[in-house]
Formats: structure tokens, C-alpha cells, sequence
């Protein structure tokens, strides 16, 4: 096991009532806005080398909900950087304090933003026997094949896994389509407002989706079309073309047919 069950991490996000577990914080593991400010944190780390590690502890007690807790960023930093100030006893009683007048319901709310937290998790996270490595993203999948790593540059191509969109030549297609077609409207962009920004796409879909959208899950892919379309229609060219009814874009079904009128 690399990682917790999704079952256990709802349960948590339930009994943690979307809060910070630290005493006195009151800040939300997920905003209301859907972003994730939360992380899923080991009492005892996962791994050698890592806050608090035992290594007389049971394998299948590393992701158990017992050694999990849930905490804000800053406080995540605070007990994994001073470990003598926070031992395991004092987490696990932080822990029981904050979670005995928790939910026990699952709502689909919750289970939703459990999910969140998870794949939060997942993307952060590099497991030390299988190799595998995660782009931190908010739907990045694990994925087992790492090409061109070179020790010198630091220079890293991840293959995108099975199941995320960079794996599904439609959607990759109709991606790239989007992307080429609000490269193409801002250089037909001639008031100077625009100059360079058809290259400035790229840095804003990893800035929304805090990573590569390649390798974001295939359930992200209406958020990275909407995404890519809003910003075609907000283009100066879109704008026009809007006001006189013209399409800006086919959508991924006429894409998939070939019908590119």
C-alpha cells in the first residue's frame, strides 16, 4: 500500500468536519470555492527518514486511519518540521480531541471532497519501492514510467499513465485543437495588449490545474476544455466573433467526427 484507502480518508474528512485537526485552528481543509488547503498527514511517518517513524510499526498501520490526521498546510509543516514538540503521543491525542465530536455519516459532499483530498495526497507523493512518481495536480495519477532523467538537468518526462487524458488521443486532440485555435486568435491580436500571451497558455493551464493537464484524470477533462474555451471567447478576436454569432470553436464531438466546420 502507497497511500490510504479512499473509505478511510472519508471517514477522517467526516470526523474532522472539515477543519484543521490542530488545536484552535479553524481553518477548512477544503474551501468553499472547491480548492484544497488541507493535507493528509502520518502520526508516524510512512517512511524512513520521515517525522516520527517507527520502524517496529506493522506496514498496514502506516496508512491506517489511526495514524492519519488531517491538517492545515501550516500546521502539517509546523509538526513534521518540530517532531520533539509534537511526538506521535501528543499528535494522537490532538487527533482523538478533534475527532470525537465528528460526523459519522458519509454525505456525498463529503465523500466528494475526501476524494480531493486524496488525489492532493497522491500528486505530492514519490513511493520509494515501486518507483512510481506523481505531478502535483489536483487529479494526477501515479504513474509507473519515468523517460530522459538526467542527473545533471534534472530533467524529467513523465509518459502519461492509463486513465488521464494525455493516454486518450480524442481528448488530447481536441485539447491541442483549443489550444492552437486561442493561440492563433491572439496573434490575429494587433492592439499590443496581447503581444506573447498566445505562449502564455501553456503557463496558465498549469497554474489552474497545478500541473501538467496532460496528466490530470480523464474526469478533468470538461474543466480543461471550459478552461481553454472561456479563455478562446475571452480573446479579442473571440469577443467579435461572439458579438456577430460567428463560432469561436467546434465542440469535441464534431472534433471526434472530423466535422471541423
Amino acid at each position: 500500500m502507497s497511500s490510504p484507502s479512499l473509505p478511510i480518508v472519508k471517514a477522517l474528512f467526516a470526523r474532522s468536519r472539515n477543519q484543521c485537526a490542530f488545536k484552535d485552528c479553524t481553518v477548512p481543509l477544503v474551501e468553499a470555492t472547491g480548492t484544497i488547503t488541507g493535507e493528509i498527514s502520518h502520526i508516524k511517518a510512512a517512511s524512513r527518514g520521515g517525522p516520527r517513524y517507527d520502524a517496529k510499526q506493522p506496514e498496514e498501520e502506516r496508512y491506517a486511519s489511526s495514524n492519519l490526521i488531517l491538517l492545515c498546510s501550516r500546521h502539517h509543516k509546523i509538526i513534521d518540521t518540530e517532531p520533539k514538540t509534537y511526538p506521535a503521543s501528543v499528535i494522537t491525542d490532538m487527533k482523538r480531541l478533534h475527532e470525537q465530536d465528528g460526523f459519522t455519516e458519509i454525505s456525498p459532499e463529503i465523500s466528494k471532497n475526501a476524494k480531493a483530498l486524496l488525489v492532493n495526497y497522491t500528486a505530492y507523493t514519490i513511493s520509494n519501492n515501486s518507483g512510481q512518481i506523481a505531478i502535483a495536480s489536483p487529479g494526477a495519477i501515479q504513474s509507473n514510467t519515468v523517460n530522459n532523467f538526467n542527473n545533471t538537468r534534472t530533467k524529467i518526462s513523465v509518459t502519461p499513465p492509463s486513465g488521464s487524458i494525455g493516454a486518450s488521443q480524442p481528448m488530447v486532440s481536441y485539447c491541442t485543437y483549443l489550444i492552437g485555435r486561442y493561440q492563433e486568435y491572439q496573434k490575429q491580436d494587433f492592439t499590443g495588449k496581447t503581444d506573447f500571451k498566445y505562449m502564455a497558455i501553456y503557463i496558465a493551464l498549469k497554474r489552474r490545474f497545478k500541473g501538467e493537464w496532460k496528466l490530470l484524470e480523464e474526469s478533468w477533462f470538461p474543466d480543461v476544455v471550459a478552461f481553454l474555451q472561456a479563455r478562446i471567447d475571452g480573446t479579442i478576436i473571440g469577443k467579435i466573433n461572439k458579438s456577430k454569432k460567428y463560432k469561436n470553436y467546434h465542440d469535441f464531438t464534431s472534433h471526434q467526427k472530423g466535422n471541423l466546420s
